[in-house]
């Protein structure tokens, strides 16, 4: 079976829309965040996942890569196969960068993650521990375990940080951060979707993937940020700035599978 990434990646180039049609304008890796901009101004970014035993093979596999950004949309796409992370983020950067050419049109008014919740109950699992959203959520009184290797100890009754895919599967609703999908695990989130009755939501300014693409993979909601300002956003991103330095240049949306 291919990789969730892979059929993620697969379904979003079969659109009609061809990535033949756009052509690579820059490509920045930061320490935080990694950015492909494309030639009409749409831009994704990708959480940067560094590894420290990767680091002579990817060296050398970088070396046969200088000039990324004369290489073809499609060519930096398919690094999301790659078992380098630090290529799975740029991958995921280009297929978000694509997924922002065809994004559909943009709402006014969007529904936010803690609207969703305030009405519903019971236990929460996330991958990824996004902040604002985990306190939101302990304050509301749910249970919330969460699986994510950097995140600090919880001093909060009500969440626990777990250590392995099998501590999250007896929850009725899933929280996804979009950086979850550079790391190799992602391929874990497939199960969980299929199991977890409730809401399952990919977050975050990584989760830039298409709505109609989420949903048909088992998500229930999509919230990203389009970015309207690339240059400031790449700069930022090329200075190690993460995404509250760089938010003011975004435009925050949401999608809902009703």
């Amino acid at each position: 079976m291919s990789s969730f990434l892979s059929q993620i990646t697969h379904d979003s180039i079969s659109l009609e829309k061809s990535v033949s049609e756009f052509n690579i304008e820059s490509v920045v890796i930061g320490i935080r965040y990694t950015s492909v901009l494309l030639s009409n101004g749409s831009c994704g970014v990708a959480y940067t996942l560094t590894d420290q035993s990767e680091e002579k093979n990817r060296h050398n596999e970088y070396l046969s890569e200088k000039f990324l950004y004369e290489k073809d949309l499609e060519y930096l796409v398919e690094f999301c196969a790659s078992k380098y992370s630090i290529f799975r983020g740029i991958g995921v950067a280009a297929l978000n960068a694509f997924s922002q050419a065809n994004l559909p049109s943009l709402n006014t008014e969007n529904l936010d993650i803690l609207d969703i919740f305030k009405e519903k109950s019971g236990n929460i699992s996330m991958i990824g521990n996004i902040q604002p959203v985990t306190r939101f959520l302990s304050q509301k009184g749910y249970q919330i375990k969460i699986l994510d290797r950097f995140a600090p100890p919880q001093p909060h009754s009500k969440i626990t940080i777990v250590d392995g895919i099998s501590d999250l599967r007896n929850a009725e609703h899933l929280i996804v951060s979009g950086s979850a999908l550079v790391f190799e695990t992602f391929d874990l989130v497939r199960d969980l979707l299929t199991t977890i009755p409730g809401e399952k939501v990919l977050l975050g300014p990584s989760a830039q993937i298409l709505p109609a693409i989420a949903f048909k993979h088992g998500f229930t909601f999509l919230g990203s940020s389009k970015i309207i300002n690339a240059k400031s956003v790449m700069r930022i991103i090329m200075e190690g700035g993460g995404y509250r330095a760089f938010k003011e240049f975004t435009q925050k949306y949401s999608f809902h599978l009703e």
